[in-house]
């Protein structure tokens, strides 16, 4: 059970957010030309602004000041005063946009269950959106449920919804009208196999992007549509031979004129052009994540369709911005942050020195897997064979010094379960020679070494494993379930209750309560040869 599930509900009875969404029309554009939210209409402009975010991950606050990285950068609030700027002086020419994964990186989003960016959306007056994987982290049952709290029209081209529950919530794409001029919107997202819980996405029907995206985008100019951007989930890659990535979209679609990207994380600080079938160029642009830049690209109706066309820029996300923050909205997001102040920083810990990530192993994925070895025998009465985790599923630093709540949330931010599942000796083998290119945190039991990114030599418990004995693997449902890496091909499995951020907040305070630091050690379980 969440801990905080009732202090959440009473939360979501005084918060008072809209449950209306905007009705939608049949057909393929499925919803209705929308102006500016608080209604005044522009007649016409020769230029008009996208303002769009990809990969914000919930990052409400500023980056912390300790980060490795952009520290004290982003902050939704922040963002409000660039949009609120821009939408000021083009006179609400403006259309703001997102290309997927709003949500999952804070404890925010675990707490909340997407009320706090759904909310973000509507004060921020968002327009459009896409479906990013992270969008289904809580389920359908979930998405369906942060589609509900705000009128942002919702568009996925190759996810198709119609057998769900969810059907009337997505699109399949849209036509905007802003100041005198029709933009049409397409989403586009990522294979969702072995990407999402496939008990997460349930009866969703993935199409491959390049099967849909040109009829789409054609059937929307048909429909009056000037042009089209494509609201890209896929990631971004400079080799336009993949073809599941931006790149492959544009040089292989006539009808496609802007993409705006995600899913990748890239910095964009000029566009990407490609040549599409016709020999257009096609801008693909992107911001990098967690709000550290808001993208601008402002269209210009009186050039032709090419580079000429669009002036874009990244806009920093930064203190500069601070002495302008509307304090209306700062009070809306207090609200939901003083509700679990306490609770968030309720100091569990301390850490000596910063646990990070790294390739073929790292400090934070070390203490990770040895938190959930130890944690298995707790909870299971098992002390297992070995224990894995993924270093895409540690979505934070430890930070040195005091280790907070929300420190480990931010760490642990899915509402993931610890499983114990049984195997064949030949199936943990196929697992590492599946993971060996990436090398996933391993416990101390294992013993891997590495040699051109396949598995040379593996022990575990200092000996060669058995194809034909069985062994015991702690890890997390997510892995299970979507099969990653082979571990879905099991003899018997039990899953923990709790959720494996509870967990592992118990396991900082049990170190705790013995005298004991959060820390490890770079040691000899993952090595290259």
């Amino acid at each position: 059970m969440k801990k905080f599930a009732i202090i959440v509900m009473s939360f979501i009875l005084s918060a008072g957010l809209s449950s209306c969404r905007q009705d939608l029309n049949d057909g393929s554009t499925g919803g209705k030309p929308q102006g500016p939210e608080d209604g005044d209409k522009v007649e016409s402009s020769e230029e008009l602004a996208i303002l769009f975010t990809n990969d914000l991950h919930s990052q409400i606050e500023p980056l912390s000041m300790d980060a490795s990285y952009n520290a004290d950068k982003g902050g939704v609030a922040r963002i409000k005063v660039l949009i609120d700027s821009v939408r000021t002086a083009r006179n609400n020419a403006v259309i703001v946009a997102d290309a997927g994964d709003f949500v999952q990186g804070t404890w925010y989003f675990t707490c909340f269950d997407g009320e706090v960016e759904m909310k973000i959306q509507k004060e921020l007056g968002y327009d459009v959106k896409t479906i990013g994987n992270h969008e289904f982290d809580k389920k359908m049952g979930g998405l369906g449920y942060m589609l509900s709290l705000n009128e942002v029209t919702a568009v996925s081209s190759n996810y198709d919804f119609s057998g769900t529950p969810l059907s009337s919530e997505v699109c399949e794409s849209v036509i905007i009208e802003r100041a005198g001029h029709k933009i049409g919107f397409i989403g586009l997202g990522p294979r969702l196999f072995r990407l999402v819980d496939p008990l997460a996405c349930e009866g969703v029907v993935y199409s491959q992007p390049l099967d849909v995206a040109d009829g789409a985008a054609a059937r929307l100019k048909e429909e009056g549509a000037e042009m089209v951007i494509a609201l890209s989930h896929l990631g971004f890659n400079d080799d336009t031979s993949v073809l599941y990535n931006d790149g492959g979209v544009a040089a292989n679609t006539r009808n496609i004129d802007v993409i705006i990207g995600g899913h990748s994380h890239t910095f964009l600080t000029k566009p990407f052009y490609v040549s599409n079938l016709d020999g257009q160029e096609v801008p693909i642009v992107q911001t990098g994540s967690r709000g550290i830049y808001l993208g601008s690209m402002t269209i210009d109706f009186t050039k032709v369709p090419g580079r000429d066309r669009y002036s874009y820029r990244l806009i920093p996300v930064n203190s500069r911005l601070d002495n302008r923050i509307d304090p209306a909205f700062a009070g809306i997001l207090s609200l939901y942050s003083d509700e679990l102040e306490e609770s968030m920083n309720e100091i569990l810990g301390y850490c000596p020195e910063a646990l990070r990530k790294g390739y073929p192993q790292g400090t934070l994925g070390n203490w990770a897997a040895d938190a959930l070895a130890v944690e298995c025998e707790e909870i299971f009465g098992v002390v297992p064979d070995l224990a894995v985790c993924n270093n895409g599923g540690l979505r934070a630093e430890i930070s040195a010094g005091d280790v907070m709540r929300k420190d480990i949330y931010a760490v642990f931010p899915f509402d993931n379960k610890l499983t114990l599942i049984d195997i064949k000796g030949s199936t943990l083998l196929e697992f590492f020679d599946n993971m060996a290119s990436s090398c996933q945190p391993l416990s101390s039991s294992v013993r891997l070494k590495i040699s051109d990114m396949k598995v040379a030599e593996v022990k575990v418990g200092g000996k060669a494993i058995d194809p034909e004995k069985t062994y015991r693997v702690c890890t997390l449902d997510y892995l299970v379930n979507s099969n990653h890496y082979h571990l879905g091909e099991y003899i018997s499995r039990q899953d923990s209750f709790e959720f494996v951020y509870d967990i592992i907040c118990d396991y900082v305070c049990e170190l705790t309560s013995q005298g004991l630091e959060v820390g490890a050690e770079i040691d000899d379980r993952a090595v290259n040869i």
